[in-house]
């Protein structure tokens, strides 16, 4: 029920908010041409959104072909059942009004029969209630655009923390068989500096009852070869504590990943609703 409620407020807040929207004759140069078409505002909305919500509607939608002429899109000689059943020549410009906090977007339309025969209230009135109605729902259609951005640019955004996903999982499983392939090769490292430690017990044993120059020899060798596999020990070790540190960000930078891809799936999937 609640639900219901919020969505019809939702509803009756975007009517409002169309029905409350302006529009005017106004005149125009095109050119050195003046020309009389109507105008609206955009409130608080950049010209490239409105003027790509524009291009949207007319090339997406109403399938017309144009192109960019003097600083106006322009569709020239195209049928366009929106605005009536003749052909049209149609031109608009989006221009930026308003402060720095309050930027907005003014839109000048302007229809065309024919040799800048320009459609107005005096001329063809039916038309020109189709011209404003068309403006009037420019702020839904906006509304719309942006909407349908920000889901292609959340499925963008999804699409490359996947990625990353993906990446930062492969770059934990070649730390993990480091760490693995390290603490076996410690283990190993660990057994060689206990037989060499035996080694040398066993040694001095014989050396205390002979006082033999070649077993004080063969014990400072070996005494020797387990500092050597000390400090190869202290560098695994060493090499292995980096490692760990390494893995540890890893966790987090995927916990976070985790993170950002359930937030930007919540809010794709309301705004798919």
């Amino acid at each position: 029920m609640m639900k219901k409620i919020i969505a019809l407020f939702a509803f009756v807040s975007v009517m409002c908010s169309l029905s409350a929207q302006k529009v005017s004759e106004t005149t125009t140069l095109y050119g050195k041409d003046q020309l009389t078409g109507f105008t609206t505002n955009i409130e608080k909305t950049p010209v490239e959104i409105v003027e790509n919500t524009l291009v949207n509607k007319f090339e997406g939608k109403l399938n017309l072909k144009g192109s960019k002429k003097k600083g106006f899109h322009v569709y020239e000689n195209q049928t366009c059942p929106t605005f009536g059943e003749a052909r049209y020549d149609i031109y608009f410009t989006t221009l930026e009004v308003g402060k720095k906090k309050n930027k907005g977007t003014q839109v000048i339309l302007v229809v065309s029969t024919g040799n800048m025969n320009c459609i107005t209230f005096s001329t063809d009135p039916r038309t020109s209630r189709n011209i404003v109605s068309f403006l009037e729902e420019l702020q839904y259609d906006v509304e719309v655009y942006k909407t349908d951005m920000r889901i292609e640019q959340l499925k963008n955004e999804i699409a490359a923390l996947e990625k990353e996903r993906q990446s930062i999982e492969k770059d934990q499983a070649k730390v993990k068989d480091k760490i693995t392939a390290t603490n076996d090769e410690m283990k190993k490292n660990a057994d060689l500096v206990e037989k060499k430690t035996n080694e040398i017990t066993r040694l001095q044993e014989r050396y205390a009852s002979s006082h033999d120059a070649a077993l004080k020899e063969q014990i400072s060798t070996i005494a020797k070869e387990k500092q050597t596999l000390l400090k190869t020990q202290a560098k695994l070790q060493k090499s292995l504590l980096g490692m760990n540190d390494e893995l540890y960000k890893l966790t987090n930078k995927l916990d976070a990943n985790a993170k950002a891809i359930e937030e930007k799936t919540a809010e794709l999937k309301k705004l798919q609703r």
